[in-house]
C-alpha cells in the first residue's frame, strides 16, 4: 500500500478557510486551500508512506517514509511514525488489563498485550540527500546517520487540557504535541528553559522562522509531557532532518513492526534487503491491479481505477457503537448530560452496530 500527502511548509491555514468559508454565498465557489498561499513557491513536502508484508509472515509490515523538498529552499523535517494501543481500559469496571509499550533496546519498542507480542524498529536513518542530478540519482549529505528519540506517553484523553481535570497518569495522548511544539504548550510553558523549539502550527522550520532551534533539553532535564521510564500505550521515534536541500531533496525512514529479532531477520536492519522487500511487494500490486484493469483503457483511466481502490483500502475504518452505555455513559467516566435520555432513538436499548466503513 502507498499513498501521497502534499505537506505545507508553512502553518496550515485552519482559521484562513473557515473564515473565508464563512464570509462567501452560496453563489461564490468553494474556497479551497491552494488559494491560499499554502503551497505558494512550492514551499511543500511530497510525503510518501509505503506498507509491505513479508512473503513468510503476514504480521510483519515494513514501513518506509519519503519526503521531498519541493521548496526553493533547505528546510527541516520532524518525522514520528507512532504505535499505539486504542484505549479500552479507561472506560468499563472493572477495568482490564492494560497493555504496554517499553523500549526494549535502541530504537526498539515492544508490545505486551495478552493477544499480541511484537517489535516495532525505528532504525537510524541516513542524512539527508540532494536534489537528483541530471542522470537521475541523487547525491547523499555528509554527516551522520539521523538517530530517533524515542518518545512514549499515554493514549489517554488530557483532561487537565480539556476540562481542568486530573490525568491519572500524569501523561496524556497529545503529550508529543507539546514536547515538540513550544506554541501547543500549556500557557506558561511556551517559553520554558525545555528549549522555544518551532513556532508555527505544523511543527516545521520555514524559512520565515528558521532562527528557531528544535526543542532541546538542558543537561539532565527531563521534558514533563513524556514518561522518562520509557513505556506507555503510545510511542513514537522522533526523526529530526536537518536542512534537507531544496529542490527535490529528501530524507527516507524505515520502520518496521515484526515479532522477529534483528539476527532473525535482516530486513530490519540492512536497507537493501529491506527496500526488496517494498519492491516486491510493489511489483506484485502491479500484476494484480494490471488484470484487474482489462480492455482497451489508456494509462490514464488506468491509474484513476488504481487510486480508487487504493482509497477503499486506505479509508477503511471500523465504528462500533452500543446504544445503552452511549445513552447511560460508561461505568468507569462522569455520567453524561442528562438531555441525552431525551434524544431521537433513545428506547433502542439493545441497539448494538459494527460497521466497517469503506
Amino acid at each position: 500500500m502507498k499513498f501521497l500527502y502534499k505537506y505545507p511548509q508553512r502553518p496550515f491555514p485552519y482559521e484562513e478557510l473557515v473564515r473565508e468559508s464563512t464570509r462567501r454565498g452560496r453563489d461564490v465557489k468553494e474556497y479551497e486551500i491552494l488559494d491560499t498561499e499554502a503551497f505558494d513557491e512550492d514551499r511543500y513536502w511530497d510525503v510518501f508512506v509505503e506498507y509491505a508484508k513479508d512473503e513468510d509472515d503476514p504480521e510483519a509490515i515494513s514501513i518506509r517514509i519519503t519526503a521531498f523538498n519541493r521548496g526553493p529552499d533547505p528546510a527541516d523535517l520532524h518525522i514520528l511514525p507512532q504505535l499505539w494501543f486504542p484505549n479500552t481500559w479507561s472506560w468499563p469496571t472493572p477495568r482490564p488489563p492494560k497493555p504496554v509499550l517499553y523500549l526494549s533496546g535502541p530504537g526498539t519498542i515492544s508490545a505486551k498485550h495478552p493477544k499480541l507480542r511484537t517489535n516495532f524498529y525505528c532504525t537510524p536513518s541516513p542524512p539527508p540527500a540532494g536534489p537528483p542530478s541530471k542522470n537521475g540519482e541523487a547525491e547523499a549529505l555528509e554527516g551522520e546517520n539521523i538517530v530517533p528519540e524515542m518518545l512514549f506517553t499515554e493514549n489517554e484523553t488530557n483532561f487537565g487540557r480539556l476540562w481542568g481535570g486530573r490525568n491519572e497518569s500524569g501523561y496524556a495522548k497529545d503529550g508529543f504535541h507539546d514536547h515538540i511544539i513550544p506554541s501547543h504548550r500549556p500557557v506558561g510553558h511556551q517559553k520554558s528553559s525545555l528549549g522555544d523549539g518551532h513556532t508555527n502550527s505544523s511543527g516545521l522550520v520555514t524559512p520565515d522562522d528558521s532562527a528557531q532551534s528544535s526543542p532541546r533539553l538542558s543537561d539532565g532535564q527531563q521534558s514533563p509531557y513524556i514518561n522518562p521510564a520509557n513505556r506507555g500505550t503510545k510511542a513514537a521515534g522522533h526523526y529530526v532532518f536537518k536542512d534537507v536541500p531544496g529542490n527535490g531533496g529528501c530524507v527516507v525512514v524505515r520502520c518496521k513492526m515484526t515479532s522477529k529479532k534483528p539476527v532473525e531477520d535482516p530486513a530490519i536492519t540492512d536497507e537493501e534487503a529491506f527496500d526488496d522487500t517494498v519492491e516486491e511487494r510493489r511489483n506484485e500490486a502491479d500484476e494484480f491491479y494490471g488484470k484487474l484493469a482489462v480492455g482497451p483503457l489508456s494509462d490514464d483511466f488506468r491509474g484513476i481505477m488504481r487510486q480508487a481502490l487504493s482509497g477503499m483500502l486506505w479509508t477503511k475504518q471500523f465504528y462500533r457503537f452500543i446504544q445503552d452505555e452511549w445513552l447511560n455513559g460508561d461505568s468507569a467516566q462522569p455520567p453524561p448530560p442528562p438531555e441525552r435520555k431525551y434524544v431521537r432513538n433513545k428506547a433502542s436499548f439493545y441497539y448494538v452496530c459494527s460497521v466497517r466503513r469503506y
